[in-house]
């Protein structure tokens, strides 16, 4: 970089586009991330900035696309993975980290290597043949779909199998240090003068808002998220130990619907059960095959990978009597 390193830093935002843009030297960028980013790994701020006022405007040259309700790196798919007694662990999932502990919820099985894929294509086709991709899909603060990190502003609803106050207080929040006007908090550079440095500001954290079911809004269309077998959660809760209470690390927690009304209504689940959703068996091949046609329509699924889907519906144990 030499010399020429801090000219390009000064540079504002739309400066720096306005040149690469007439060079044609601007790269294509996808930003895909899931529910653990926002939760565990604080990606908020990347959504709003440190103001949390308003949404961060995206170049031309950048799509972001956000698969709601997936733990970090993805969950293993499926559908019997979700049911209890046949794929869904009974226990809870050992928590990221050092020493955090055990969740109180199994592993989320959530998958985004579908979408991902779907993306892949996409990204290639961009790149080789400037076909326009998607346009970018996750939760905005213009839209409602990201909101303050509080069990009321999201909208979730309270389930039996949760603390009371989940999932408020969670994600927390993003420090502003000031290390000191040597140091370029732009891109990590330079020499921290300030050590320990002062907190400038605290930034919330801003989440996605839910449906009635807990499953998050704002995101691509996923099989699993549109034809659900039970909330998918981006967080746990550490079950005891130094952490109780606490985020789960960055590892993703599943909550099953019960599968006849009479059995959420033992237990004081106000979630519909899969046999209010779909009826039986067919109903769920039924409701997956929709959501894989509209996964389809809108780009973010390959037709041979909803086909694979449709069919492992059918031979899964899914409202099988």
């Amino acid at each position: 970089w030499g010399p020429w390193e801090d000219k390009i830093r000064k540079l504002p935002l739309s400066s720096l586009m306005a040149r690469c843009t007439a060079s044609k030297t601007c790269p294509k960028v996808f930003d895909m991330f899931g529910s653990a980013e926002i939760w565990g790994l604080r990606y908020g701020p990347g959504l709003t900035g440190t103001s949390n006022q308003a949404d961060l405007r995206l170049p031309a040259n950048v799509r972001r696309y956000f698969v709601a309700s997936t733990s970090h790196g993805s969950g293993p798919g499926g559908f019997d993975t979700s049911l209890p007694g046949v794929g869904l662990p009974a226990t809870g999932m050992t928590c990221s980290g050092n020493n955090f502990g055990v969740g109180i919820l199994p592993r989320n099985p959530m998958p985004q290597n579908d979408t991902e894929s779907a993306l892949v294509v996409h990204f290639r086709s961009w790149i080789m043949k400037g076909t326009e991709p998607p346009a970018s899909r996750y939760p905005r603060m213009s839209d409602g779909t990201l909101v303050a990190n509080t069990k009321e502003a999201m909208g979730f609803p309270t389930l039996p199998q949760l603390p009371p106050w989940a999932p408020s207080g969670l994600a927390k929040p993003l420090f502003d240090y000031d290390w000191g006007p040597e140091f370029q908090a732009v891109d990590g550079s330079g020499v921290p003068t300030k050590v320990p440095p002062a907190i400038r500001a605290v930034v919330p954290s801003m989440v996605p808002k839910v449906d009635a079911d807990g499953n998050e809004l704002g995101g691509v269309p996923v099989v699993l998220r549109d034809a659900p077998l039970g909330t998918y959660l981006g967080w746990n809760i550490v079950s005891g130990g130094f952490y109780k209470d606490n985020m789960c690390g960055y590892t993703g927690g599943m909550i099953p619907f019960a599968r006849t009304r009479a059995e959420r209504e033992r237990t004081g689940d106000p979630r519909l059960s899969l046999e209010e959703r779909y009826r039986d068996h067919d109903g769920y091949v039924k409701a997956v095959r929709a959501a894989a046609g509209g996964a389809v329509a809108a780009g973010f699924l390959l037709p041979d990978d909803a086909e694979a889907l449709i069919a492992a519906a059918g031979v899964s144990k899914v409202l099988v009597p």
